[in-house]
């Protein structure tokens, strides 16, 4: 298997790296006899609130127990279907396969759409695969994700105080009934979630995100559903298993390293935006440039961002913008070093996680060597 090295411009900076690597056809006059022979009105566009049948009637501490059996039934069960991902005008189609060997979780996504290509899961690596290209992109869980992947909602224990659970009642996904739930943020610096859990078995049927404003912003859920007893998979003992040797390897994220042969004064994001933590702090590689950089991950215990310090030669004058890949960026320069901030979550969560990355006090400030 060769390693290949991406065309990428030599002054790329690493977090537009990290982003390169995720009808009803009829006239208006022949639609309108069937909508009015419908047994229902249309469905309105929905905001996060909008409930369902027999909304209100559960408390939060029976939506938390359904979102932790839903945790442990999209992490332990072997299932399979097919779901659908829509945000802004993308939309992808997706098989997935999903179980559990030897206690890591074994998953396949194949898209049914576009061009082809499949993502595998074997614990905490993924490997993305375009068969026509003979390219295969690695790297750690879940920078490239399971839209309907629960493990997103692994903390619901400890969100109380940023997030409210609020019932919505009762829905219907992939003709399967679902307990409708919102988890509605408390400030502008995360987004909302609406969920539908299934009622016999309770896998995440559907998963939407909505906007600090409450509007929708994406859209994932199953169009059909498949409870397997069993599922082989033909890589679940080694990731690349059945890859030719002709296939150009891309490692995706940058290189992790122990310690840089580089010195830089130490960074800080202070303040924190409200409710947030950083989980990990580390330095990697860039296979691209070559260059070291430090990268600090910041969580609520849902809403996840990354920050990135490194060197630039060039000023880069502050800027926030939403990616193709849905993501919000933001980034400045401090005298040669860029710092950027990338998650899903709204423009004022990176704006003041780049604002308020700092040298940290009582450091002596050394610059990055060559």
């Amino acid at each position: 298997m060769q390693a290949l090295r991406l065309p990428f411009p030599k002054r790329l900076s690493l977090a537009t790296f990290v982003l390169a690597g995720v009808a009803f056809c009829c006239s208006p006059v022949r639609a309108e006899p069937l909508l009015e022979a419908l047994p229902a009105e249309p469905e309105q566009p929905t905001s996060l609130e909008a409930p369902g049948e027999g909304a209100g009637v559960v408390g939060s501490a029976v939506l938390r127990e359904r979102v932790r059996a839903m945790v442990d039934a999209m992490a332990s069960r072997t299932y399979g279907g097919r779901f659908i991902h829509i945000r802004g005008d993308q939309i992808d189609l997706m098989r997935v396969v999903h179980r559990r060997v030897d206690g890591k979780r074994v998953e396949l996504l194949v898209a049914e759409n576009g061009e082809v290509r499949e993502i595998r899961r074997v614990g905490n690596r993924c490997a993305c695969l375009w068969p026509e290209r003979r390219q295969v992109m690695l790297g750690d869980y879940p920078n490239i994700n399971s839209r309907l992947s629960g493990e997103r909602f692994e903390s619901i224990d400890q969100l109380d105080g940023d997030y409210r659970l609020i019932d919505l009642g009762r829905s219907r996904v992939a003709g399967e009934g679902c307990h409708l739930m919102a988890v509605v943020p408390r400030d502008a610096y995360r987004y909302g979630y609406k969920l539908c859990i299934g009622e016999q078995e309770p896998l995440l049927l559907r998963m939407s995100i909505y906007d600090e404003r409450g509007r929708p912003i994406e859209h994932n859920q199953f169009t059909r559903v498949e409870p397997l007893e069993s599922a082989e998979l033909s890589f679940q003992d080694e990731l690349l298993d059945g890859l030719g040797d002709d296939y150009e390897r891309i490692e995706f994220g940058g290189e992790p390293v122990e310690q840089a042969p580089i010195r830089q004064s130490g960074w800080i994001v202070d303040p924190l935006p409200a409710g947030y933590e950083i989980r990990s702090r580390d330095w990697r590689r860039n296979p691209v440039t070559g260059q070291y950089f430090e990268h600090m991950v910041v969580t609520d215990g849902l809403a996840t961002a990354s920050v990135f310090v490194e060197k630039h030669d060039s000023d880069v004058a502050r800027q926030v913008t939403r990616t193709d890949q849905g993501m919000t960026m933001a980034a400045r320069s401090v005298d040669d070093v860029r710092i950027t901030a990338i998650g899903d979550v709204p423009a004022a969560t990176v704006e003041a996680l780049v604002e308020n990355t700092i040298p940290e006090a009582g450091s002596d400030e050394e610059r990055p060597v060559e």
